[in-house]
């Protein structure tokens, strides 16, 4: 087997194992305090705790099935939108699920 060639099956199983990385990494859960970190993004928009001062929504009046509902049209193009479904792309259906409980369960 010349170099080149190990250098190839050197780098196809690389990115192999990136893939089961990734996947495995999509499936973990999240905990509460990488949702409360997550939300700092969204906070940055929607204002302090989702209470928007602005002509952007608010989020405090979301439940969290309205918030993953949202999440989830944002990311599919379902809903249009000019940075929510950048936004939304970003996230693993376990990360938006956790982000909007997180959301929800905010003192309203």
């Amino acid at each position: 087997m010349s170099i080149s060639s190990r250098a190839v099956l050197l780098s196809l199983g690389a990115a192999g194992l990136l893939v089961v990385a990734s996947a495995q990494a999509a499936d973990a859960p999240v905990s509460a305090a990488q949702a409360a970190n997550m939300a700092v993004n969204c906070f940055s928009c929607h204002g302090p705790e989702g209470r928007s001062p602005g002509s952007i929504p608010s989020l405090q009046q979301l439940t969290a099935v309205n918030i993953v509902a949202l999440m989830k049209d944002f990311r599919s193009g379902k809903r249009p939108s000019t940075v929510m479904g950048r936004h939304a792309k970003g996230y693993t259906d376990a990360e938006v699920e956790a982000l909007a409980g997180y959301i929800a369960g905010l003192k309203k």
